[in-house]
């Protein structure tokens, strides 16, 4: 277990590094533990500011954040080790600004449809 938090404090302290090689098996431990540290926080955040209070939901953003700050550098890092420019990570990069982008600009349905009623509904 020791081995597992070692490499997930690895992400933390590289995070500025983007040159180097990092093996599969740090790599999947720091995902691992990113994510069960995501869910600590999530349900201490929901049970200390109220199950969908906008307090826990900065919260829980903001530990996102920092997890994209230190997923990026140990991506890039786990690329070099297969041999491939850091560069890859920006496909999807892109590809998540054109889903956010698409999102943002979808005209919504006017009234009710199969997944509810209209949240916009009495505004």
């Amino acid at each position: 277990m020791s081995y597992a938090i070692n490499a997930w404090l690895n992400g933390y302290k590289k995070i500025f590094c983007y040159s180097g090689r990092e093996r599969r098996r740090d790599f999947g431990f720091f995902l691992l533990i990113q994510l069960i540290v995501f869910f600590v926080i999530a349900f201490i955040a929901s049970r200390l500011f109220g199950g969908s209070g906008v307090v826990a939901e900065i919260v829980a953003y903001g530990f996102v954040l920092v997890s994209i700050l230190t997923m990026l550098p140990y991506n890039v890092r786990r690329l070099h080790d297969a041999g491939q420019s850091g560069w890859w990570c920006l496909g999807w990069l892109v590809f998540a600004a054109a889903f956010i982008g698409a999102a943002l600009v979808m005209k919504p349905t006017v009234g009710d449809n199969a997944y509810g009623p209209d949240p916009r509904a009495g505004l």
